[in-house]
């Protein structure tokens, strides 16, 4: 440093691009975009000139410093060298407008019924629909499932809106998930029972809230390097499903999500459900692979039961149970909560005769091995329990 006229070394002259990237401390995101920003000029000077050429090295430094951990925290782009030779429909959901690609595998027929995988995009600009949709479709070709990849508006890990904000762009994005779900079932042979939702970073919001409030529609839920809040999904509670599989995926040194992982885990916990924990090396790593293997584990390995009860307005007292699932049962046997006879029907009626709560139990009989038994819990005078009118239980807890 060249001393002043009076002898005492001068000072480095103040920054306005330094100063903006010390005012960004808050959000690491926005101050690391900043750094990337400042963009050497033809004499080494850092910002096309605005910092002296005695700065150069310390910032190019930092620039270097900021590139590496920028790339931690949007995970490294995942080049997918699988073909990829289907069809690639652009389109938007009829209600929301929201605009969707839909990959469609090459070997596509109507005459089977196939998977359909939602995935959720996190913090835009540094993850987008686009980014999503291009790293899965070698999958969807290879593996054998159509792909949808929505935008989203409820998926900001960096600027995150207060939570009654938050929760209300999440019900946006439900609704937008919901709608390309029930558009593509109307235009594809979609297997209604592997229909599966994932989100990466802050796509789990979306992930987390569509998925766990309708268990009937997603076989699965995975979340992988998910930003998670608890306040975000507390309207999901009335909704959650016990029996649902979920898969939390996280880095072991993912330092930009902290504890969020395991607070994640420890409240679906909390709320008795069973997540599928994969903790794998490294950081904010994007890698889909891990997540089709789980629901195609899941798919294989863990039937889909769907019980599902209907009132009668004429006997309120009076209730129509049935169940779907994956397998062709060959027994069945009901228990209505209520120490009366159980029923060996696949459709009983059952008349309550005292007002009250009451666990249903229904076994299922797979052609081998032993029975599958499903709870829910029911309210009589009727109570309705879920988003829609319809829905009239939710799972019991043991």
């Amino acid at each position: 440093m060249q001393p002043s006229r009076s002898g005492k070394p001068a000072r480095e002259a103040p920054s306005p691009i330094l100063d903006t990237i010390d005012s960004c401390r808050s959000s690491p995101i926005i101050r690391l975009t900043l750094l990337l920003r400042l963009n050497g000029d033809s004499d080494g000077n850092v910002g096309g000139g605005a910092l002296p050429v005695r700065l150069s090295a310390r910032y190019v430094c930092i620039h270097g410093l900021s590139v590496i951990l920028l790339t931690l925290a949007t995970g490294c782009p995942v080049v997918q060298n699988l073909p990829s030779p289907g069809r690639v429909v652009k389109e938007r959901e009829p209600e929301s407008q929201r605009p969707y690609s839909l990959y469609v595998p090459a070997n596509y027929t109507d005459t089977r019924r196939w998977p359909l995988v939602i995935t959720c995009h996190g913090t835009p600009p540094y993850d987008t629909a686009t980014a999503q949709f291009n790293e899965w479709r070698g999958l969807a070709e290879r593996r054998g499932f159509l792909l949808a990849a929505p935008d989203l508006v409820g998926t900001r890990g960096d600027l995150t809106p207060p939570p009654t904000e938050q929760i209300r762009r999440q019900m946006e994005d439900e609704q937008a998930i919901l709608g390309l779900v029930r558009t593509i079932q109307a235009a594809y042979a979609i297997d209604d029972s592997r229909v599966f939702l994932t989100g990466w970073s802050a796509g789990s919001y979306a992930a987390l809230f569509t998925g766990l409030r309708h268990p009937g529609i997603f076989r699965a839920i995975s979340v992988r390097q998910g930003n998670f809040d608890p306040a975000f999904v507390q309207p999901c509670v009335p909704f959650l499903d016990r029996y649902q599989p979920i898969q939390v995926l996280f880095g072991s040194e993912d330092l930009l999500l902290g504890k969020q992982p395991a607070n994640c885990i420890a409240w679906l916990r909390s709320h008795d459900l069973e997540p599928t924990v994969l903790e794998r090396p490294g950081f904010h790593r994007r890698e889909p692979s891990p997540v089709v293997t789980f629901f195609s584990d899941t798919a294989t390995h863990r039937p889909w039961i769907r019980v599902s009860v209907k009132d009668d307005p004429a006997t309120p007292m009076k209730l129509t149970f049935s169940v779907r699932s994956t397998f062709e049962p060959t027994r069945y046997l009901w228990d209505f909560g209520d120490q009366t006879e159980t029923s060996p029907l696949p459709s009983p009626t059952h008349t309550y005769e005292k007002n009250g709560s009451y666990v249903v139990r229904v076994a299922l009989w797979p052609t081998k091995g032993n029975p599958h038994v499903r709870r829910v819990q029911v309210q009589i005078p009727r109570v309705r329990l879920g988003l829609h009118p319809t829905a009239t239980t939710r799972p019991a807890q043991d």
